[in-house]
């Protein structure tokens, strides 16, 4: 806090201000917000959004926090007044009923409330969280075995993989729900809108504990050979994503490939004692699928190797120190778009690396953003780092992925 922040408010002012504003009812004000669970989410009131324009905007469970997909930026509710008007700190601050020399006892009282609501809205967040890998768990131990599936020919038929012997990260749902808004019964209840149900490849999230965690779908259609289900939003008719994840993926890994009978022989127990000797980790199951169909293409020897899909850029890089501004995108004010950057918060997890590992290669993409695309890969490179590890970062061709080189012939 500059100086003259510190002379107009004090911690316990800002304190008051945060507390008497709560980020959904201010960003309520410009965009319309709907519950998801323990957060709040829509559209940014911000930048106005993108591809994921009705999801992008977040409010974090304890209410006093928001994040926004589209342009990587997020804070408190004074962050988000200086983002929506323009404006300096303390113009947000007087904008949003900010007064100097608070009474300390009131503050005091406030502090006290807000602690007991934060307790009470992690014990209701927490609740959710388990019930929700309970039900992912439930429709996991429920699916059918990849082999022999449409999933299976997804993978081999039209994205050209070869499939390991095992796949036990992977399996096939012939009816799978596909969320997507609200809807309201006859008593006024709202719930998840149902909008299509259809076949959908699935793989489980392992956490660092070795548990479940949940679930990534890849909705599919029912062509022959299946390809990625296209499902526009019946009300604005945008493009949906064909890939979906629900449950914990932080910190939590796909497993594609084992290929040693002795690798993770014990891992929904004890992913520590795993045996791999290489690593292999990318963003999602096809880029993994495709340097490890590769591999087998050209013969080489991976029964020491693991093979992994992190679900996104953001877990494969793990939690991120500080949001940078990118060279060249902007956001629709002119403002440079700010970006997770290369340096790692080590306060927070991520993939945990079994000790075994003594060669981990990075894949990075070549058809998304390069700037965030170096920044993630960077940042996982860096979390990772221990002696006696050598880690590798391979990029696919710039405007292409893994997957385009292997059926390119690259």
């Amino acid at each position: 806090m500059n100086a003259v922040v510190a002379r107009r408010f004090s911690e316990s002012d800002l304190a008051q201000i945060r507390e008497r504003n709560p980020v959904a009812e201010i960003a309520g004000q410009y965009v319309t917000l709907r519950r998801s669970g323990a957060k709040m989410i829509g559209p940014c009131p911000v930048c106005g959004g993108g591809a994921k324009s009705k999801s992008a905007f977040e409010v974090r469970a304890d209410g006093l926090s928001w994040v926004c997909a589209v342009c990587s930026d997020g804070g408190d509710v004074i962050r988000l007044v200086e983002k929506i008007d323009n404006c300096s700190f303390v113009e947000a601050c007087e904008r949003l009923g900010g007064q100097r020399s608070a009474d300390p006892d009131a503050v005091a009282r406030l502090a006290e409330q807000r602690e007991a609501k934060r307790i009470k809205r992690e014990a209701a967040a927490e609740r959710y969280r388990e019930q929700e890998r309970r039900r992912l768990k439930k429709m996991w131990d429920g699916a059918e075995p990849l082999r022999g599936t449409p999933a299976a020919r997804y993978l081999t038929e039209t994205r050209g993989l070869i499939l390991p012997d095992e796949t036990p990260g992977l399996r096939f749902l012939p009816a799978a729900a596909y969320f997507h808004g609200e809807e309201e019964d006859e008593r006024g209840r709202m719930s998840r809108a149902v909008l299509h149900r259809g076949p959908a490849m699935i793989a489980a999230f392992i956490r660092n504990d070795g548990r479940f965690g949940g679930l990534h779908f890849t909705y599919l259609t029912d062509a022959d050979p299946p390809r990625k289900l296209e499902l526009s939003d019946p009300a604005t008719g945008e493009i949906l994503q064909a890939k979906k994840m629900r449950g914990g993926k932080l910190g939590a890994h796909i497993l594609f490939a084992r290929e040693s009978l002795q690798f993770c022989a014990n891992q929904q127990t004890d992913p520590s004692g795993c045996l791999a000797r290489v690593l292999v980790i990318g963003e999602g199951i096809e880029t993994v699928g495709s340097v490890y169909t590769a591999h087998r293409i050209a013969g080489r020897r991976i029964d020491d190797y693991a093979w992994w899909a992190a679900g996104d850029l953001g877990n494969l890089g793990g939690p991120h120190l500080e949001n940078l501004a990118h060279p060249t995108a902007k956001q629709p004010n002119g403002h440079p778009k700010r970006v997770p950057g290369p340096l790692p918060d080590l306060d927070k997890p991520g993939l945990l690396i079994p000790d075994s590992v003594e060669h981990l290669t990075l894949l990075g993409d070549g058809d998304s953003d390069p700037v965030l695309t170096h920044y993630a890969m960077e940042r996982a490179a860096r979390r990772y780092a221990r002696p006696g590890l050598t880690i590798r970062i391979a990029f696919a061709r710039p405007g292409g992925d893994f997957n385009g080189m292997l059926r390119g012939g690259g």
